[in-house]
């Protein structure tokens, strides 16, 4: 059966839509002409699919079936549109990212010339927050975020692995001694993250290369949301703190830290790259993953 294509799927656009006028509307066309092409693939395939009155459009039991059918090849057709438009378009326009606060300032921030000098027509709009945002309510198009991702619809795309240590400025070292083992920890004072906190309070998982993680207590003198809050306090002899290598490398190569405990290690943090589930990738967002993703090789190489 030959018959004109057009003609479903503006019957799909009136069943979405609700009435004739809203999709005569959307599709930019009379509305007699929207109703005459139902009315036409009506006849050609011999039943009616609609109920139409004075006040309200609905669908017939076959309208109903012939719908469920049909509204799939729609959206398909409107995917492979849209992947035209953006193969023709390239990577452009706003792009909304939110970061950790201290990850967005130490890491984040110094790659945003690059990116944009990469990829001059794309504008960014970055936002740093110590919790997470809702990706669709807040019309969030990438979130980057460190550590274990909760269970949920998103997709997340992993960009780098950071392993993580303990670490103490000289000062407190000279003061109150280096901890022989993490049994000692509990002894010592910490700086310490409130994702620490355990049913049996504050505890920093640590392994042996090769073992599983263990729960080490640990007794915070200063407590913190973020890592960046830490940081001059850690610097200044306060405690110790576990924190991931890359962040500490500078101090520890000016002498300013020393890893504690070196034979043990910390959780990796897994940076992610987080996106709403969506049929096509955006363009604009699949350029930013990528060029994370090569510069976060380049930063643990």
């Amino acid at each position: 059966m030959i018959r004109d294509l057009n003609d479903t799927l503006v019957f799909v656009r009136v069943v979405r839509l609700g009435s004739f006028t809203a999709a005569a509307h959307a599709l930019q066309i009379p509305k007699t002409t929207v109703s005459r092409r139902v009315r036409e693939l009506e006849q050609a395939i011999g039943v009616q699919l609609l109920r139409r009155t004075t006040r309200q459009l609905s669908l017939t039991e076959a309208g109903a079936v012939y719908y469920e059918h049909c509204k799939a090849l729609a959206d398909t057709l409107e995917h492979a549109e849209r992947a035209v438009h953006q193969l023709r378009d390239g990577p452009r326009g706003w792009l909304r990212v939110t970061v950790p606060f201290s990850f967005g300032v130490s890491w984040f921030a110094p790659l945003l010339a690059g990116f944009r000098q990469a990829y001059p027509e794309i504008r960014l709009e970055v936002l740093a927050y110590h919790v997470p945002l809702d990706l669709v309510g807040e019309e969030i198009d990438v979130a980057l975020r460190l550590g274990a991702l909760p269970d949920s619809s998103l997709i997340a795309r992993r960009l780098a692995s950071f392993p993580t240590g303990i670490y103490a400025a000289p000062a407190y070292l000279a003061r109150h001694g280096t901890p022989d083992n993490p049994e000692e920890l509990l002894h010592h004072q910490t700086l310490t993250l409130h994702q620490a906190r355990r049913d049996v309070g504050y505890v920093w998982p640590l392994r042996r290369e090769g073992a599983r993680l263990k729960d080490y207590r640990v007794e915070p003198s200063i407590l913190a949301n973020d890592p960046a809050l830490l940081h001059d306090a850690l610097l200044a002899g306060e405690g110790l703190s576990l924190g991931m290598e890359q962040s500490m490398k500078a101090d520890v190569q000016a002498g300013r830290l020393i890893r504690v405990l070196p034979q043990w290690i910390g959780p990796p943090q897994d940076l992610n790259a987080v996106t709403a589930r969506e049929h096509l990738p955006s363009p604009k967002v699949t350029a930013l993953i990528g060029y994370l993703k090569a510069r976060m090789a380049d930063e643990v190489a």
